[in-house]
């Protein structure tokens, strides 16, 4: 069961505290869970810890950020009203979080590998120019091989009852995470295993965490992120589709 859902936040070895520590950067994202009771103890604590020591202004800051999660409502969409809700913008869509238990329809893993597998500069993770070997955000990168670091690229179709909408972007540790291996691992494998992991996600009911943004530049003009994808609980699952069923058919008195 999940008790705090964490996306793009920056892990570090901290010396002080002698343990891996988890700092949120500006695309970071937490989710904590209302139902769950160890969600809500642990909301509360850190906001009472950070209160008592509120002159570490950036501690504060980040529990705050937590806290403010913690009241988000998280939305379970199906396809369909994605793309509704992404047609009733005006071009000023504000990014959309959320929850998806659908499946993804295409994964082109078992061919050629070089068309999933991209460098990312360590410090901003972003993807590096390979030719220039340049950072779009770092500039120039120097020869050292720790500058960069590869990771999975992967366009993905997420398909429910509903319909389906192409080109998702399954990357980096949300994609090690749907596949279950690391790339190095993955590049160890041959065809028949790739073809085997493959089939072990496609067509499988999932529940995906997303982030959708406009992008014309995008060929669908919607953006969207996998921003973890694992394989669904059945009765999690159906629960949240007669929910949905209900609301759908419910008429005001």
């Amino acid at each position: 069961e999940t008790v705090i859902f964490a996306s793009d936040v920056r892990i570090n070895f901290d010396k002080f505290r002698n343990c891996m520590t988890a700092t949120k950067s500006a695309w970071g994202l937490f989710w904590c869970f209302r139902s769950n009771p160890k969600s809500f103890l642990l909301t509360s604590n850190a906001f009472v810890v950070a209160a008592v020591c509120c002159c570490c202004l950036l501690l504060f800051a980040a529990v705050v950020a937590v806290v403010c999660c913690y009241f988000r409502h998280i939305d379970v969409y199906t396809v369909e009203e994605l793309k509704a809700k992404a047609l009733q913008n005006d071009g000023k869509l504000e990014p959309i979080y959320g929850i998806i238990y659908g499946f993804i329809s295409t994964l082109d893993i078992d061919n050629d590998a070089s068309k999933i597998i991209r460098k990312r500069c360590s410090g901003c993770r972003c993807v590096v120019n390979e030719a220039a070997n340049a950072c779009a955000f770092c500039g120039d990168l120097p020869a050292d091989a720790k500058a960069t670091f590869t990771s999975f690229d992967i366009l993905v179709n997420v398909s429910d009852h509903s319909g389906t909408l192409p080109s998702w972007y399954l990357s980096d540790c949300a994609a090690e995470e749907a596949l279950g291996c690391t790339v190095h691992d993955f590049l160890t494998l041959t065809e028949d295993k790739k073809t085997a992991l493959k089939w072990h996600l496609l067509l499988e009911r999932s529940k995906i965490y997303f982030k959708l943004t406009l992008s014309p530049s995008w060929r669908t003009g919607l953006k969207v992120n996998v921003l973890s994808c694992k394989l669904a609980d059945p009765t999690e699952a159906s629960q949240s589709l007669l929910r949905k069923g209900k609301r759908s058919h419910y008429v005001a008195p």
